[in-house]
């Protein structure tokens, strides 16, 4: 009996096998950049080269968002760049058609717009001048930057709003360090009350708001502001103007805001530094080691920072943040 029932589960063994192994390489998931199918390495860049730590490697190589994709356009050839988005739907625009809110004077940049034509990408190549030039004589050229403008009238400030906070969400996400959180415009006091600028840093600080120290009938007082608050009731003042950041060892993600003439123009940027050509004398050995002291500084300060509000003075409120980013 034992011997029979022995068989039959060897058997069924042998008669799955197949299937599981299929399911099992079936279920192997590729993060965007592989979807590509180039590769990300060669004798240009990549490890062996001078450009050894190129094009990078995220914290969280598998989030799917609009900064993940644009990542994710960094560190290919400047004709595997060309090949893809056209893959991807997008076009050239023409030069008699290039607008005055995007175009950036004194640059001789492409620009160029998907499909629904709801924004403008903008590539910037690197020449790898540390690289053997290729068999034609000219230096190899990599995306190192990727960027992305979009525009808004002066009336959707609440769609403005919820793109700052969509650029939040995503380097959430990415699982990055956040840097620096802050605006300003045109004759705004950093002294006023109610608080008329955004100035967080860092996780923590965003969750804790804007502070300020002032005086009232005499006595000093600390306030915490919350940032979407100080940014819905100044957002449209003249001159406006938001910075934001994210980093992480091999990659930056930037959001810029300005209110312009012709309505709110976000630019969006994804850098890969590790594309970039360093000064004489320097090489990527000798730099690598100061991006990660970076990020590590970053993250450590972050973790550091609960404990210091905590024990302030005057300490802030550290609300839940996916609360504050409205996904719960």
């Amino acid at each position: 009996m034992k011997k029979g029932l022995t068989l039959v589960i060897v058997a069924l063994i042998f008669i799955c096998a197949p299937t599981w192994a299929q399911n099992k390489k079936n279920t192997k998931q590729l993060s965007n950049a592989e979807k590509m199918a180039y590769e990300r390495t060669n004798k240009y860049w990549g490890p062996g080269t001078y450009y050894c730590y190129a094009p990078g490697k995220p914290i969280n190589k598998m989030a799917d968002n609009s900064l993940s994709h644009m990542r994710d356009l960094t560190g290919i050839s400047r004709e595997d760049f060309y090949t893809e988005i056209a893959k991807q739907g997008f076009v050239e625009i023409p030069k008699t058609k290039k607008k005055t809110w995007y175009k950036q004077k004194g640059l001789r940049s492409s620009y160029f717009y998907p499909n629904d034509k709801s924004y403008i990408l903008e590539p910037n190549f690197e020449d790898l001048y540390y690289s053997p030039v290729k068999e034609n004589g000219e230096y190899a050229y990599a995306v190192k930057t990727v960027v992305r403008y979009e525009l808004y009238s002066v009336q959707d400030k609440e769609k403005v709003i919820e793109a700052i906070w969509q650029f939040v969400r995503e380097l959430k996400e990415l699982k990055v360090v956040l840097g620096s959180f802050g605006s300003n415009y045109k004759k705004a006091d950093p002294k006023a009350y109610p608080l008329q600028r955004v100035m967080s840093a860092g996780w923590t600080g965003f969750r804790a708001g804007t502070w300020l120290l002032r005086t009232d009938n005499g006595k000093v007082q600390g306030h915490w502001g919350d940032n979407e608050e100080i940014l819905r009731r100044t957002l449209g003042m003249p001159e406006f103007h938001l910075v934001a950041e994210g980093i992480e060892t091999d990659f930056g993600y930037y959001l810029m805001v300005d209110l312009t003439k012709e309505g709110y123009v976000l630019r969006y940027q994804v850098s890969a530094p590790t594309m970039n050509n360093l000064a004489p004398g320097n090489t990527w050995v000798k730099e690598y080691p100061m991006l990660k002291y970076v990020y590590k500084n970053g993250v450590d300060a972050d973790k550091n920072a609960i404990d210091l509000y905590k024990n302030a003075p005057f300490p802030p409120v550290l609300h839940d943040l996916d609360k504050m980013l409205h996904l719960k």
